[in-house]
């Protein structure tokens, strides 16, 4: 039996998921927390693994991971030093 129209797979719709994006700037450390600074637009972004960011602080790269805009906070996926 095809499901209607509409009634897609339960489990891929219960929670809608940010698609992950790529983000570019430099990390820098701020307190006890990691940011991405984007020189272009002049913003900040916290990013929510100290543990990943720490080995890029100073470094530009680019970030892919998901937003949370309301606290501008990235959740980082992965980090890739631009050489």
């Amino acid at each position: 039996m095809v499901p209607a129209a509409g009634q897609a797979d339960p489990t891929s719709q219960a929670r809608a998921q940010p698609e992950a994006k790529t983000f570019l700037g430099t990390v820098l450390k701020d307190g006890d927390n990691f940011v991405l600074s984007d020189s272009a637009t002049k913003s900040r972004y916290k990013l929510d693994d100290a543990e990943k960011a720490s080995p890029y602080e100073g470094r530009t790269v680019t970030v892919t991971g998901t937003i949370e805009v309301a606290s501008n906070l990235i959740h980082v996926e992965s980090i890739q030093e631009i050489a």
